[in-house]
């Protein structure tokens, strides 16, 4: 019985979803490590970079269905997040900037995954 889940990951696919993880991840990482609010390169760099990764994630499988629920997926854990998830931070107090350094990060991830899963939703479309 053939697995539907990892058929799609032949040889041509699986090239490009390694091309397209070997772009994302070093721009993410080096992004990280300058400091994405420190210097404006690396904010460019983390957001060119997260919508590679996304769309490598989901790439080999081709369906508008799959960017559709990571789309629905990534604006509920965004609302969870900045409801909840925030209000817990700040009743902690543990850093007064880590309030602002999480909800940037997940801001940009979130928002980023959401452009990215309408494209693809587009791109993908019978």
């Amino acid at each position: 019985m053939k697995n539907q889940c990892l058929s799609r990951f032949d040889a041509d696919n699986l090239r490009k979803t390694v091309i397209y993880f070997g772009i994302a991840l070093p721009l993410i990482i080096i992004s990280m490590v300058i400091g994405i609010e420190k210097s404006g390169l690396a904010t460019f760099m983390f957001l060119l970079g997260v919508p590679f990764f996304f769309y490598a994630l989901l790439r080999p499988w081709g369906k508008a269905k799959c960017y559709g629920i990571m789309c629905i997926i990534i604006i509920i854990l965004l609302t969870l997040f900045l409801t909840v998830g925030l209000d817990i931070l700040t009743k902690i107090q543990v850093n007064d900037n880590l309030n602002q350094a999480n909800g940037e990060g997940i801001g940009f991830v979130g928002i980023e995954g959401v452009i990215v899963g309408i494209i693809g939703m587009f791109r993908f479309r019978k």
